[in-house]
Parts: structure tokens; C-alpha cells; sequence
């Protein structure tokens, strides 16, 4: 697979759960380091560590 945002940052805002958590497997998936931003810490916390489990990077930004 073509990792086409390696060397990049994404920012996903709902990156906790359902539509933005997908959208964070897709990014890490290729390649990409990602600033996650979501309300729920503990959604937030776990999206970080599939992304690390994909051998990615990640960081987590709660929100309010």
C-alpha cells in the first residue's frame, strides 16, 4: 500500500468515536502523524493507541 501522507500532519476534530475515528484509522493507515481533537478523554485516549498499533503517531487534544 501507497502510504501518501507520510510526513504529514492531520488534524480530525470527532476523533473519538463513529466518522471521525474512521477517519483517523484511514490517515494512520497512510502513514500520516495525527492531532486528534475530541470532548470524550477516554475515546480520544483509545484512538491513540490504535494508532500507535498501527505503527503510527498520534496526539491527543481534548476539547471542552
Amino acid at each position: 500500500m501507497k502510504r501518501k501522507f507520510a510526513g504529514k500532519t492531520v488534524v480530525v476534530t470527532g476523533a473519538s468515536a463513529g466518522l471521525g475515528r474512521a477517519i483517523v484509522r484511514e490517515f494512520a493507515k497512510q502513514g500520516a502523524s495525527l492531532a486528534l481533537l475530541a470532548r470524550g478523554t477516554d475515546g480520544l485516549n483509545a484512538a491513540v493507541k490504535e494508532v500507535e498499533a498501527l505503527g503510527g503517531k498520534a496526539k491527543a487534544y481534548p476539547t471542552a
